[in-house]
């Protein structure tokens, strides 16, 4: 209901497609005695979305052990492709958060340390633009005090068009399903998501239309002299 609604609010609206790269340069991060985390990733992401980096082990300071970084010799790109919605009489674009999340990980097990959002309007541009961050993140574990992390964030402008057009909107306004089809209707809530469910289910139709075509074949070159002409015409229905 709630993504419904969501469509319908952008009825109307004009839509922008734009290319954002983030490029790692130095994470801090600085933790509570007796701990130290193992190896960290940077987790670029909004609701079931998620863009991580590699992970990298964090060296601990000299002067002070339980506080080490991350120093990338050559920046990580991570990029994304995201929609920005606004009304056709303003040039204001409507919010939209993206979170930078740092993480650890140890033997396979995943734990968020710090976090922080990054309102992605503010660095939509009609023309590219790359700038410099240094992000200050919110500690959201107790074994975590303070992180910072340094990148640049780059943004080409893609296209631009109408709210509702094909290719701005959701999957799931373009396609009748049950619910226990797609499990959870939020899943498909993105705009920036459509295109690349869009490939994969064409490809799956191909695959399975070539499937078709390949047991029509060999059906009928399996049978006898006598059988096919009297198969042919329901094997031709089939196919269709």
């Amino acid at each position: 209901m709630t993504s419904v609604w969501k469509r319908l609010q952008r009825v109307g609206k004009k839509a922008s497609k734009f290319q954002f790269v983030a490029s790692y340069q130095e994470l801090v991060l600085e933790c509570t005695k007796k701990w130290q985390p193992d190896k960290v990733r940077v987790v670029w992401t909004r609701r079931n979305r998620r863009m991580c980096s590699k992970l990298h082990g964090w060296q601990p300071g000299i002067k002070n052990p339980y506080r080490g970084m991350v120093v990338w010799p050559v920046p990580e790109n991570v990029d994304i492709s995201l929609t920005l919605f606004r009304d056709p009489h303003s040039d204001v674009f409507e919010d939209k958060d993206w979170t930078f999340v740092i993480e650890s990980e140890t033997k396979g097990q995943r734990k968020v340390l710090a976090a922080v959002d990054v309102n992605m309007k503010k660095f939509a541009s009609a023309t590219p633009t790359q700038q410099d961050l240094t992000l200050k993140l919110k500690p959201l574990s107790v074994k975590v005090l303070e992180a910072t992390l340094k990148l640049s964030l780059s943004c080409v402008f893609l296209r631009e068009g109408k709210a509702t057009d094909e290719d701005m909107q959701s999957l799931a306004s373009l396609m009748s399903v049950k619910p226990t089809d797609i499990g959870n209707l939020d899943d498909f809530n993105e705009s920036d998501e459509e295109e690349d469910r869009r490939s994969s289910a064409g490809a799956s139709i191909s695959k399975a239309a070539a499937g078709t075509v390949h047991f029509n074949y060999t059906l009928i070159h399996t049978l006898s002299d006598k059988t096919l002409p009297s198969l042919m015409l329901s094997v031709v229905h089939l196919s269709i």
